[in-house]
């Protein structure tokens, strides 16, 4: 498992050729989402964030038959300072995806229509639905829930370490541990809630500068 980043990966064939594709997803990334955009020798490389986390999408695009594929492998940074992530929340990245790929295919049409409509910008659309108000309120209140764990199973650690008796709180109940145990386990948690916030700070400092 990687502990830095999360991994995600969608494709789609396009019908245009790899030429053309590539600058609409270059135009797509660079101009939609302001992310910073490097030339690769099978397609590109976008760097960013989303989500209040840094991401590089690597696009890997070739010729195939009835026209191009596009395999976008997007690696997410864990830390950020929202927090840790362990998993995609509500599946959020695994829909930027998709919203991704069919930005390419709105900058393919507006291509070939010879205009920018921006409102019909996958993105735009996105942002302007009901559904995404309460996509986006439900992840913030599942953010605050997560954080408010954390808090509270930092102040049990620290309360096990001095103590020895550590509890633990879960979907299943409590658990208990104590002696010896409870402050080896009790330091691990702290050990790595420590390292997860230099890591947001270190990344936060590398933005700002």
């Amino acid at each position: 498992m990687d502990w830095k980043y999360k991994h995600f990966h969608q494709e789609r064939v396009f019908a245009e050729s790899s030429e053309v594709v590539t600058e609409a997803a270059r135009k797509f990334m660079a101009e939609s989402l302001s992310w910073k955009v490097t030339n690769t020798s099978d397609g590109l490389t976008a760097e960013g964030y989303s989500f209040t986390h840094r991401g590089i999408a690597n696009f890997h695009i070739q010729p195939t038959a009835g026209g191009t594929k596009v395999a976008i492998e997007l690696l997410v940074a864990r830390a950020g300072w929202r927090g840790y992530m362990l998993f995609d929340v509500g599946g959020y990245f695994t829909i930027q995806l998709r919203k991704w790929l069919d930005g390419i295919q709105w900058e393919l049409q507006q291509k070939l229509a010879g205009t920018r409509d921006e409102s019909t910008n996958p993105l735009v659309l996105a942002q302007n639905t009901t559904s995404a108000h309460l996509f986006n309120g439900c992840l913030v209140v599942i953010c605050v829930m997560f954080a408010f764990y954390l808090l509270v199973t930092v102040i049990s650690a620290l309360v096990g370490l001095l103590t020895g008796t550590l509890f633990l709180f879960g979907r299943g109940g409590s658990i208990t541990v104590h002696g010896m145990w409870a402050r080896i386990v009790s330091a691990g948690i702290l050990l790595a809630g420590a390292y997860i916030v230099s890591q947001m700070i270190g990344k936060k400092r590398r933005t700002l500068t």
